[in-house]
Formats: C-alpha cells, sequence, structure tokens
C-alpha cells in the first residue's frame, strides 16, 4: 500500500490531467491509471510519483505538457531564481541598413520580464532613428518560454490590435493583442514596458522573420503574431511544432503541471497546432537565412 500523503498526490495529479490536457479524449484513463499507479508502487513522498506523473504526461503525446518539481517550478521562476540565466535581445544596423533584432527565448520574474521587453523597444527606437530600409527578427534560436514580453517589445513592429488567439476544445478563444506597450490576453496585460511604447516612423516596412527547427512554443507565437502584418515574411526552415499554450496548474509540494490545453491561431482565425512552415525555405547556417531574408527585403518598394 502507498502512503495516504504520496496516494493522494498522485491522484490529484491524475485528476488535473484527465480534466484539463488538451489530448485528454484520447487516452483510455482507466489503463493509463492503473499503469501510473503500479510505476509508483513503493513511492513513500509525493516527490516518489513524480516519475509516475512524467510518465502519465508523456501518454498525452502532444510533445509539450512537462512537469516542474518545487525548484523549477512556476514559484521558483516568478521568485526571480533563475533570472541569472536569462539572455536579453540585442540587435544592430547592418551595413545594408537592415535593422537586425536577435530575440531569445524567456524565463523569469515579472521585473525581468519588464526590462526583455524594455530593451527591445530602446533597441528598435535606436534602429528606427536611422531609417532602416527593413527589419529582419531572429528567432531562429527562440526555444520558447513566456510569449508575452516578446510580444510587448515587439509591439512596435507588430502594430495595436489583436494578434493572435488562444483556441480551445470547450471554451470560447482569448485574445492576444498589443497596446501603448502591453501585451494582454483578452484586456489583462501580461508584460509591459515601462513607457507607453515607441512608435515606429514607417510602420509598413518589411519585416523579416527568421526561424529554424529550433523556434519552438513562444518563439512560434511570435511567428503566428506577425501573421497578416503587411509586409512580413517568413525565411528559415520548418519550425518544431509546439504551437500549443500551456497552462500552469500548482501542486502541494510547489511543483507546477505545465499541461496543454489549447492551439495557437493567428489573428485571422486560421489554428496551428503544428509545424509553421516559412514563406521561403532556406536551409541553415542562419548566415544562409539571413543572405535570404536580405535579398527579400531589399527587392521591395520603398516605403
Amino acid at each position: 500500500m502507498m502512503p495516504a500523503e504520496a496516494e493522494g498526490y498522485l491522484a490529484a495529479a491524475l485528476d488535473i490531467i484527465e480534466r484539463n490536457a488538451l489530448h485528454r479524449d484520447a487516452i483510455y484513463w482507466g489503463a493509463v491509471r492503473a499503469e501510473a499507479l503500479q510505476r509508483a508502487v513503493g513511492a513513500s513522498t509525493s516527490a516518489d510519483t513524480y516519475d509516475a506523473i512524467r510518465w502519465t504526461l508523456s501518454q498525452l503525446q502532444d510533445g509539450h505538457s512537462f512537469f516542474g518539481p518545487p525548484d523549477r517550478g512556476q514559484g521558483a521562476i516568478a521568485s526571480g531564481q533563475y533570472d541569472g540565466e536569462a539572455t536579453l535581445p540585442h540587435g544592430h544596423l547592418r551595413a545594408d541598413r537592415i535593422a537586425y533584432l536577435h530575440v531569445p527565448a524567456f524565463r523569469g520574474s515579472p521585473a525581468l520580464a519588464t526590462r526583455y521587453a524594455d530593451a527591445l523597444q530602446h533597441l528598435i527606437a535606436q534602429l528606427d532613428a536611422s531609417d532602416p530600409v527593413g527589419w529582419m527578427i531572429d528567432l531562429t534560436d527562440n526555444g520558447g518560454g513566456n510569449m508575452w514580453p516578446m510580444l510587448a517589445g515587439l509591439g512596435p513592429l507588430l502594430g495595436e490590435g489583436p494578434l493572435g488567439a488562444f483556441r480551445f476544445p470547450t471554451q470560447p478563444p482569448t485574445v492576444w493583442s498589443y497596446r501603448s506597450g502591453h501585451a494582454l490576453l483578452d484586456d489583462v496585460s501580461l508584460a509591459n514596458t515601462t513607457g507607453a511604447g515607441y512608435l515606429l516612423r514607417h510602420p509598413t516596412r518589411p519585416a523579416a522573420l527568421l526561424a529554424s527547427r529550433r523556434t519552438a512554443s513562444s518563439g512560434e507565437a511570435v511567428l503566428i503574431a506577425f501573421v497578416g502584418r503587411p509586409g512580413a515574411r517568413r525565411f528559415g526552415t520548418s519550425t518544431r511544432g509546439l504551437t500549443t499554450t500551456n497552462d500552469e496548474f500548482p501542486l502541494p509540494d510547489g511543483a507546477t503541471l505545465f499541461l496543454t490545453v489549447g492551439t495557437f491561431a493567428d489573428r485571422h482565425g486560421r489554428v496551428y497546432g503544428q509545424a509553421l512552415a516559412p514563406d521561403c525555405f532556406c536551409n541553415e547556417p542562419v548566415d544562409h537565412i539571413k543572405a535570404c531574408a536580405a535579398t527579400w527585403i531589399h527587392e521591395q518598394p520603398s516605403k
């Protein structure tokens, strides 16, 4: 017999997964629960059930759900425990007068999210002052994390208004948008700059989005946010295909279930859920993708 603490912990985690997972209807839960319990035989603490929970998540086959133990859960992230691992955006004006922005993955505290968004908008303002012929936005190594500071920072290039949505099996969609330095989900600001947000001098100049197989999750959300933006085009390879949204479900010991619950949609309502193909296929290395994008930018009419 498993002690009540461990058994109750595992049962609660399985209940959350069964009620909320995007692919819950594809699972035969009687068999999955029985196997999870078998895998946890001998467990005496909640931590002893972690492997059984991870196995259960793997049965969903969504490629995106995962288990965060207490030291990697949402509480640890929000507290700033991993802020030292973060990389802020950087950029420069290329010799061919294209403004280049490197937009890395992001995971960190709310304070660091604001720094990330500010860094992007400050870069955009500095580069815009040089009157670039277009923009090159490098997401080739953006493996995801928190999409909201990315959208808040890129807001001047994305434009104000709806950018995309999360679609759910049984609930109304929730809409991503940008307004005055804020990235919003419906009407709730989830990341923002410290100021009101920069306004581009030429908001329709071409924007080339660079992507690779390493571009995933929130990196893919940024690509989708640019769908429908005039003058935007994707270059590189197909992305990883994690165009789904995860919700966070805290567990009693400080661990977190990061559970896939919905899919991404663009501002026109097209639903994804799979890899994004480029508009223009260019094999790596990244310098080759940049060269393809630069050629296209210079072919566009001056705006």
